[in-house]
């Protein structure tokens, strides 16, 4: 066994992580969990509506900036945990935006910044190991570092503070959320009303005046005009034509046996949560529209001789 010259003192121990830095990022790595989840959802959200340009990308933003915040909350908490000086700075960044979330956040923030800022803290996170420092500095180390009982104080009121204000956003994000969803699935309705009444006067136009059924105006050739001759082109794309549900709405195409009246007809799959209006289109290519559409009542046609429903206004 060597042991070391006489006279030579044994090398001071490495600093371990002090209870307050522990407790920092163990909120961080909570932090960032929640952030990432919830932003992943959202994003997924989005992914699933392709055809509702408006309300995926709000949602798209909304997520891609909580997966940001999340991946800076990681990042903060690998650098605390490994007491490396970027753990500090990312923390130090946070806190100081957490002063603007008056007035707890104003006040977690502070002793964060407050405890951070200690001479000693900033030793320790200065990279320097610890027998590169004089028994001073190895002393305001501990000194600094171990405010056990003020950072629990400031651990618990940031933990319960953050998730008051987590709610508090969720609570005025979500609803604008769900109103730019409805939104966005009633522009895709309208959208198809239009681009059904415009197939079926086209279809018209060729046909004596005869309206068409779904697979008339996507196969043109099942359907020939009166002079025997089809269009070798859709009246409509096959994605626009189906039934439903799509984009939050369930569509329903009725023609007479005659061919000679039709009507097409829109609602929310979920009335007030994919959607507050339904939509009507017939043989008048007039745009009909029915608002509050929940408090008034299932009142879909079930047949083209109904014609749209009474009490629609003109979009």
């Amino acid at each position: 066994m060597t042991f070391p010259p006489a006279g030579s003192p044994y090398p001071p121990p490495a600093f371990s992580r002090p209870f307050g830095v522990i407790l920092l990022g163990i909120l961080n790595v909570l932090g960032a969990l929640l952030y990432l989840v919830l932003g992943a959802v959202l994003i997924v959200v989005a992914m699933a509506q392709p055809d509702q340009a408006e309300g995926r990308v709000a949602l798209v933003a909304v997520g891609g900036v909580l997966m940001f915040v999340g991946a800076f909350h990681a990042l903060t908490a690998a650098g605390l945990f490994l007491l490396k000086g970027f753990g500090r700075v990312c923390q130090m960044i946070q806190s100081g935006l957490g002063l603007l979330a008056i007035p707890f956040g104003t006040i977690v923030s502070a002793l964060i910044l407050y405890y951070l800022t200690r001479p000693g803290v900033v030793l320790l996170f200065s990279g320097r190991p610890s027998a590169a420092m004089t028994p001073e500095e190895r002393a305001l180390v501990a000194h600094d570092s171990n405010r056990a009982v003020a950072m629990a104080i400031v651990g618990v009121v940031g933990l319960f503070g953050g998730v008051a204000m987590i709610g508090i956003v969720a609570a005025i994000a979500i609803p604008g959320l769900l109103r730019a969803r409805m939104a966005g699935n009633e522009a895709s309705a309208i959208a198809s009303i239009r681009a059904m009444s415009s197939a079926q006067a086209t279809f018209a136009a060729t046909h004596e005046g005869r309206y068409g059924t779904l697979e008339c105006l996507t196969v043109p050739s099942s359907c020939p005009g009166a002079d025997g001759s089809a269009s070798t082109e859709p009246f409509l794309n096959r994605s626009t034509a189906e039934a439903g549900p799509r984009s939050g709405y369930t569509f329903r195409l009725f023609v007479s046996p005659d061919q000679g009246r039709f009507v097409y007809w829109a609602e929310p799959a979920l009335a007030a949560q994919s959607g507050e209006r339904a939509f009507c289109v017939s043989e008048t290519f007039t745009v009909l529209e029915y608002l509050d559409y929940r408090a008034r009542g299932p009142f879909a046609p079930s047949g083209a001789e109904e014609g749209c429903p009474a009490g629609g206004r003109t979009l």
